[in-house]
């Protein structure tokens, strides 16, 4: 039996996303999904029975999106490879930060995979997405500044930042609190 107890439950305070062009605030609020509501996806794996899947269903249920599950088939989940992220901006984010953490956990057995992915109920691709924390945040005190302003987003970590200006202030908020990636990038602006 699959055993998630010990499982990694990082969840990241900040947000990352998976937009290339700057958007307006007025343009990201329309692509924003709600906050409440998720929906997790158990991978068709087959060393997963339907007790694991149910399981693992109703434990990932209570992350918030994006998030993702990953753990190596071989090596035993009391073992440490086991891990679960969220608040992600994006499913490929969470996944991405999932494998990597899980990898770097594996002491032995088979490469790690994903089993469990959360998104927002009724989630499609879009252009901009961020997490549950960063939503709150673009639709909340961010709308409520003056222009300029500018939202910068970590893809890596999840983490983000916010602030008045041309979006050096925003980057620099955002990049302190990588944990040393400094991917931050500018995903909605207001000039």
């Amino acid at each position: 039996m699959l055993r998630i107890t010990g499982a990694l439950v990082a969840l990241s305070l900040l947000v990352p996303c998976a937009a290339l062009a700057e958007l307006t605030t007025k343009e990201a609020r329309k692509l924003m999904f709600r906050e409440k509501g998720r929906s997790v996806v158990v991978a068709d794996v087959p060393f997963l029975g339907d007790a694991e899947r149910k399981a693992l269903e109703a434990y990932a249920a209570e992350f918030p999106y994006y998030g993702a599950m990953a753990l190596s088939p071989g090596d035993p989940a009391d073992s440490g490879s086991a891990v679960a992220l969220s608040n992600y901006h994006s499913p490929q984010d969470a996944e991405r930060a999932a494998l990597a953490a899980c990898e770097a956990r594996r002491k032995t057995g088979a490469a790690c995979v994903i089993i469990a992915t959360v998104t927002p109920r009724r989630y499609k691709a879009r252009d901009l997405t961020l997490s549950v924390e960063a939503t709150g945040v673009l639709k909340g005190a961010f709308r409520k500044l003056e222009a300029p302003k500018a939202f910068a987003v970590s893809p890596a970590t999840g983490a983000w930042g916010f602030a008045r200006g041309d979006g050096g202030r925003a980057l620099e908020q955002c990049n302190a609190k990588t944990g040393g990636a400094k991917d931050c990038k500018i995903v909605v602006a207001d000039r």
